[in-house]
């Protein structure tokens, strides 16, 4: 028994408690949280926040670690998270604001500006710390880098941690969920039309901006291939340039990046590791299969130099004071919405220096999977000790109501804006809410609303990398005007 307690309670005097416990600690904890992450309850999973909820019951019984290298290993896995949703969203972040992506974003702005003036209305109405309004509004938006951003925030100003933000986080989480599908089923009473019939509106432009040089090709009988760049020359050369249609007679007509859907224009740069979709007949597409290579073995090495290089431009970047007029204390990105920018920056402009900054999906996803589960799991040892006495004594069950109101009324709000200002067809509309909550269980559900149509994902695609970004940012802003 004195071996086990050694394990899971750490050895009196050793550095935090030894290294095997800690490692152990943060493994059972993540790996407890993902097997619920699992489980669905009435169709809804909570996925990765149950890294968070098992953290918090771990603390509250005492089994934590050394609150010097849980602050650390928190941070890291944020840098990791964020720096991975970066490299994700930036090659479509720029391009998101045209065609008709702009007036989606605009929506997505207003909803973002919503949710943070209910926050500030709680905040003075009820009295409830700034911290744990912010921390209740990301999870009330089910924004975790938002989560990280306050934090950080609060860290550089005070130098010490604020329990109450990850507290207001993991009361409002789960009905940040459910409260954003029952605004969807609300909204659907605003149209008079069936809600699954797409209207000729915004989401038909963006799909149209898309799609329709592969609908033209179609009509001539030629046939479609998926071709993935893996020869390091092409990265950064553009469509104009290689003229595939003049010299070889088939066309690009759509490149995934990052899983992110571009358009091919004779503007667009080529990134090494695009998966490009051409257009032609049998022999010319496979001329083009020559010339971009099609090689996936190329592709599994990954590429950690502009992974780690953007890291720590980021980290920089992320720490330099910027001072504002009227705020007494200089406004840092700090460690979520620096490595963040760098990343969207380097994804999007890398090509165009030649710099490749490709890593596969799945390395994507690992690393980001990585970072999130230690950032989650850390906030959740952090606050476990506070928890229930938060809840019981501490104003946690008006949090839930808080949190429900800076759910529902700014999704409610752009929703009727959404209708009635911008026009924008019923799938479209909630699947731009969804983006604009950051929220994938209300995307899987509003994707299932009409099978027949990509509507709701072109339109969470299409507000995602903006609202991201202004979710960090508005947590920190918070933070650091009302603190």
């Amino acid at each position: 028994m004195e071996f086990l307690d050694s394990l899971f309670e750490g050895v009196e005097g050793s550095w935090s408690g030894g290294i095997a416990h800690i490692m152990i600690i943060l493994s059972v904890v993540i790996a407890l949280g993902k097997i619920l992450g699992r489980c669905k309850i009435c169709g809804i999973s909570f996925g990765v926040t149950w890294v968070l909820f098992v953290g918090i019951v771990f603390g509250h019984f005492g089994l934590t670690i050394n609150p010097n290298l849980l602050h650390f290993m928190k941070e890291f896995g944020l840098i990791l998270f964020v720096y991975s949703i970066g490299l994700q969203v930036g090659p479509g972040f720029f391009s998101s604001f045209k065609s008709g992506g702009l007036p989606l974003n605009m929506l997505a702005l207003f909803v973002v500006a919503a949710g943070a003036a209910v926050t500030l209305g709680i905040h003075w109405l009820t009295g409830t710390p700034i911290t744990a309004s912010v921390g209740i509004m990301s999870g009330a938006v089910t924004n975790t880098p938002g989560l990280g951003a306050a934090q950080q925030a609060y860290f550089d100003t005070v130098g010490s941690s604020a329990p109450d933000i990850a507290l207001g986080y993991a009361v409002a989480y789960p009905l940040g969920v459910i409260g954003c599908i029952m605004s969807f089923i609300l909204i659907r009473m605003f149209y008079k039309t069936s809600p699954t019939t797409s209207s000729k509106g915004l989401s038909g432009v963006v799909e149209k901006y898309v799609f329709e040089k592969e609908a033209d090709a179609s009509k001539k009988n030629y046939v479609s291939r998926k071709i993935l760049i893996s020869k390091s020359k092409l990265n950064g050369m553009t469509l104009e340039k290689l003229d595939f249609p003049d010299h070889l007679g088939a066309t690009v007509v759509r490149i995934n990046r990052s899983g992110v859907e571009l358009a091919a224009t004779p503007h667009t740069r080529l990134s090494y590791g695009d998966l490009v979709t051409v257009v032609g007949s049998e022999k010319s597409v496979a001329a083009v299969e020559k010339v971009l290579g099609n090689s996936l073995k190329r592709l599994d090495q990954p590429n950690l130099i502009p992974i780690f290089v953007g890291i720590a431009l980021g980290c920089i970047l992320g720490s330099i004071p910027i001072a504002f007029p009227g705020i007494p204390q200089p406004v840092k990105l700090g460690l979520a919405g620096g490595p963040l920018i760098v990343s969207i920056l380097i994804s999007h402009f890398g090509p165009r220096f030649k710099v490749i900054t490709y890593t596969t999906t799945s390395a994507n996803l690992m690393l980001r999977e990585i970072g999130i589960a230690l950032f989650l799991a850390c906030v959740g040892l952090e606050a476990g000790e506070g928890f229930v006495e938060t809840i019981v004594h501490g104003g946690g069950l008006s949090w839930i109501f808080y949190g429900a109101l800076i759910t529902l009324i700014p999704v409610l709000l752009g929703g009727v804006l959404g209708r009635f200002v911008f026009k924008v067809d019923y799938n479209t509309l909630i699947g731009v809410l969804a983006g604009s909550c950051t929220n994938p269980p209300a995307l899987a559900f509003a994707s299932e609303q009409d099978r027949s149509t990509e509507a709701a994902s072109v339109g969470y695609a299409t507000v995602y990398p903006l609202t991201m970004f202004l979710r960090v940012l508005v947590a920190q802003l918070l933070i650091l005007l009302f603190l």
